[in-house]
């Protein structure tokens, strides 16, 4: 393998990981100004659809779909976007950014159980030390529950919190298995946001139908800043994170969840002044030995 090949999941992984993980702090400010979390989501989805379909057209990729590319964007827009998303930024109120970016960290780990469950993979001891290690880690901030904005909340609300890691992992597992054959990155990249986006916008229509989100058009109309910024950073940060996917395998797109990880944590303290305990700077550690160790087997298995 070149120095170039080997290089370039690297700048994908932080590259995307940078973008996607600005969901954290921009998320927060936007459900703090009053927009519900579900139309940030949506909104987001949509225009960072738009921004990869100008992306894909530039760089002269047909937009075209088939009944093979719908249905890969239908399942992996729910998986990818629409679900974890969602369950990120509904959770912030409560938990504060760096505590559920921590817990989506786990998405690796996860990502490496079905791997092994699907046998896709042969288990190996090391590996699975690291897995252990991660699990423990998150458990040190399930029942700490302590540090920041998520001081005290409700124990339901981490609970909450692991819907992202756990569907993030499914995703990373089915967007290599069900990739469809031939097909270049960016317009699948854009397809599964447009699905993404045109599922919550049917769980939106049920709530305005039903009165369940009043004042919502004037909360949107006040921070489509925060929006605009979120669906370029996203629509950028999908595409760099599908050609990841292509070249690295379920398991080393996994890693982004890290870089994410740290995005939130670092937005958290530095913008929102929150105070981690020292239980959660434990967790942090356990969490990072344990995808060192996972991922240093990992590269030995490749080679």
């Amino acid at each position: 393998m070149t120095h170039r090949a080997r290089l370039e999941p690297v700048l994908l992984l932080f590259g995307a990981g940078i973008c996607i993980g600005s969901i954290f702090p921009l998320g927060k400010i936007a459900v703090a100004a009053g927009i519900p979390s579900l139309v940030y989501v949506g909104a987001t989805a949509a225009g960072a659809g738009v921004v990869l379909t100008a992306i894909a057209r530039l760089a002269g990729h047909s937009l075209r779909p088939d009944r093979a590319i719908l249905r890969y964007a239908a399942i992996a827009g729910l998986l990818t976007f629409a679900i974890p998303w969602t369950a990120v930024v509904t959770v912030m109120p409560h938990l504060g950014a760096g505590i559920p970016a921590i817990i989506q960290s786990l998405a690796p780990i996860a990502t490496l159980a079905i791997v092994y469950a699907l046998a896709l993979e042969k288990p190996n001891v090391p590996r699975l030390v690291g897995l252990g290690i991660g699990m423990i880690g998150t458990l040190v901030i399930l029942f700490a529950r302590n540090g920041g904005g998520g001081a005290h909340a409700p124990f339901y609300w981490y609970l909450a919190a692991l819907i992202t890691p756990v569907v993030l992992a499914a995703g990373n597992v089915y967007r290599t298995t069900h990739w469809p054959k031939g097909k270049h990155p960016l317009p699948l990249a854009a397809w599964t946001l447009a699905a993404a986006a045109l599922g919550i916008a049917v769980t939106l229509s049920l709530f305005i139908v039903t009165g369940a989100m009043p004042g919502f058009a004037a909360a949107l109309a006040n921070g489509w800043h925060l929006i605009a910024m979120q669906c370029v950073a996203t629509g950028v940060g999908y595409g760099l994170f599908f050609r990841l996917q292509q070249v690295g395998g379920p398991v080393y797109v996994s890693q982004m969840s890290y870089v994410n990880t740290a995005v939130g944590v670092g937005f958290g303290v530095m913008l929102f002044a929150e105070s981690l305990s020292l239980w959660i700077w434990l967790a942090l550690a356990l969490i990072v030995i344990g995808v060192l160790l996972v991922n240093r087997v990992g590269d030995a298995v490749r080679s």
